[in-house]
């Protein structure tokens, strides 16, 4: 029998989405996690079970990899190559040979690049102490400069073609190079902006940058987005693992302390659709027992003495993020969260 499980959280980010996914690929051998939205700013920790507990921090690989399953990238994931080379030696000191052979990408996935990674960096200094609480990873740098100029939107597909992966890596190179001038005058005296700008203006850029995405690209598998209809067809089970929190939605969210990306199950719902997958649904809706945000942005609930008392294992004070605030369990936003997603079972 087919299952399929839709994890979605129900806050701001940061409910657990990590321990959920680990425990239902473990409780029904789910053989794949599918990452259906968000990207490469994603943490979702998973302490594995055993007398030596492992413990990791997922960004784009599936939560459920120390538990055996394989990773799916849908083509709603934004994904950043270097990132994810990383993580997949962290893994291999955790005894996983090669994540890379169990994960598949589609070659629609939109690629972060290092010049709007620095980008991102740079508008969220210039905003001073007006910060959105972005992660710093170039999600919405990435998102904005895809949706300006679709033709030199970078996928995962063009890391393999070289001729047309220079051109477009210079043609977005110039692009954010020219967003400068918006931000330079809130940046003259911040010494932070000093690595980003020296990023966005090395003239050897091509040297470091081609060579690790060729190797990104010998190692990945990367897709056509009919693969997944593959992967459902399988029988068992699929766990598809949501990132950040349907409060920070693109749509439903509170502006402009909200994420580039669709964090309902919307983009799930639309690629079961695509695949046309007729099996077992079940919806699963993730909280805490109180509230967090990690960065800028209303808390309603927020209690100082709250955060004092719950710090958290893995969040803590961010350079981008900065401050993980805690608060009394918001049953409001609760509600408003469970309307915007619909059916939750």
């Amino acid at each position: 029998m087919n299952h399929v499980f839709l994890t979605v959280d129900l806050g701001f980010g940061d409910a657990g989405k990590g321990s959920v996914v680990d425990f239902l690929t473990r409780s029904y051998d789910a053989h794949t996690v599918v990452r259906y939205n968000g990207g490469a700013q994603a943490g979702h920790r998973v302490v594995a079970p055993g007398p030596q507990p492992a413990e990791h921090v997922f960004s784009q690989f599936g939560a459920g990899t120390l538990a055996g399953a394989a990773t799916h990238l849908s083509r709603f994931m934004i994904l950043e190559p270097l990132a994810m080379l990383a993580e997949e030696q962290h893994l291999r000191t955790l005894g996983v040979a090669d994540a890379f052979a169990e994960t598949t990408i589609d070659q629609q996935a939109l690629v972060i690049t290092p010049f709007a990674r620095a980008i991102n960096r740079l508008r969220e200094l210039a905003r001073g102490g007006d910060r959105h609480g972005s992660c710093g990873i170039g999600v919405g740098e990435t998102v904005a400069d895809a949706l300006a100029r679709p033709d030199l939107a970078l996928r995962a597909g063009d890391l393999a073609s070289p001729d047309r992966l220079y051109a477009t890596l210079n043609a977005l190179r110039e692009i954010n190079r020219a967003k400068l001038a918006e931000l330079q005058p809130a940046l003259s005296a911040n010494a932070q902006a000093a690595d980003e700008l020296e990023l966005l203006n090395d003239p050897d850029w091509a040297d470091w940058l081609l060579d690790a995405y060729a190797e990104f690209a010998a190692r990945a598998r990367l897709v056509p987005s009919e693969h997944l209809h593959t992967i459902l067809s399988r029988p068992g089970a699929v766990v598809f693992e949501g990132a950040q929190g349907v409060l920070l939605d693109e749509w439903r969210g509170f502006h402009p302390h909200t994420t580039w990306s669709t964090t309902t199950l919307q983009n799930a719902d639309t690629l079961l659709a695509e695949a046309s997958y007729g099996g077992q649904v079940s919806r699963i809706g993730i909280t805490r027992a109180y509230s967090t945000r990690h960065g800028a942005g209303p808390l309603p609930s927020e209690d100082a003495a709250l955060s004092q008392k719950l710090p958290d294992a893995r969040n803590g004070m961010h350079p981008w993020q900065q401050n993980f605030r805690a608060g009394w369990l918001d049953l409001v936003l609760l509600r408003y969260a469970a309307e915007v997603v619909g059916r939750l079972d």
